[in-house]
C-alpha cells in the first residue's frame, strides 16, 4: 500500500481549493461545487433574459453582486442581483496566489434575483452574512419568470459566497498585478 505524506496531503487541499473564498489565479470549486460546476454553462445574460424557456433543462453558473436580500415567510430569502461575468485570471496583490481574489467585471450585464435558503452560520449571521454587496456564485436554472426588476428569476440548486472584502472586480486592477 501507497503511503500519503502529510505535505502531500496539504499540497492536494490547497490545489483542490481549500479556502472557500478562492484564494488562487483562476477559479477553483470548492467542496461538492465541484458536481455543480462540472454541468454548468455560462450563457450571455442577454440570451437568458430573451428566452429564459431554452435554458430550462441547462444549470447556468452566473456570479451576481447582491444589491437587495429579502427575508420570506417561508424563510427562504429573495436575492437581488447584478450579473458580472467572472474575469478568468484573477487579480493578485503580490506574486503569491494567496495574495489572488476571485475577479469579477465591474460591468454590470444586468439584474436577476434568485429565492433560497442560506446555509446557517457566516452565510446567515454576522458581518460576513449575505448582504449587500456580497458574491455568490449561483448555480440555477431559469424557471420562467422575471423579478420586478425585469431580470430572470433563478431555481437554484448551489450557491457559494464570497462576502465583501473577499473578491475584487476590475476596477481594482490599477492596484492589484495580473
Amino acid at each position: 500500500m501507497r503511503r500519503t505524506t502529510p505535505a502531500i496531503l496539504l499540497l492536494a487541499a490547497l490545489g483542490c481549493g481549500g479556502n472557500p473564498y478562492g484564494y488562487a489565479r483562476y477559479y477553483i470549486p470548492f467542496g461538492e461545487e465541484d458536481t455543480y460546476a462540472a454541468a454548468a454553462i455560462e450563457p450571455p445574460y442577454t440570451d437568458v433574459v430573451r428566452d429564459p424557456g431554452a435554458f430550462a433543462d441547462e444549470t447556468l453558473g452566473w456570479f451576481g453582486v447582491v444589491r437587495e436580500v429579502l427575508p420570506q415567510d417561508d424563510g427562504s430569502v429573495l436575492v437581488r442581483m447584478s450579473q458580472r461575468p467572472h474575469v478568468e485570471r484573477h487579480l493578485c496583490s503580490a506574486r503569491s496566489e494567496d495574495s489572488c481574489r476571485v475577479t469579477v467585471s465591474e460591468r454590470d450585464a444586468g439584474p436577476f434575483s434568485v429565492r433560497l435558503r442560506l446555509r446557517p452560520g457566516p452565510d446567515s449571521e454576522g458581518e460576513n452574512r449575505v448582504q449587500w454587496e456580497s458574491l455568490l456564485k449561483i448555480y440555477g436554472r431559469p424557471g420562467g419568470d422575471y423579478d420586478s426588476t425585469g431580470g430572470p428569476l433563478l431555481d437554484v440548486d448551489y450557491y457559494r459566497h464570497w462576502p465583501r472584502g473577499q473578491y475584487v472586480d476590475t476596477t481594482a486592477s490599477p492596484v492589484m498585478r495580473r
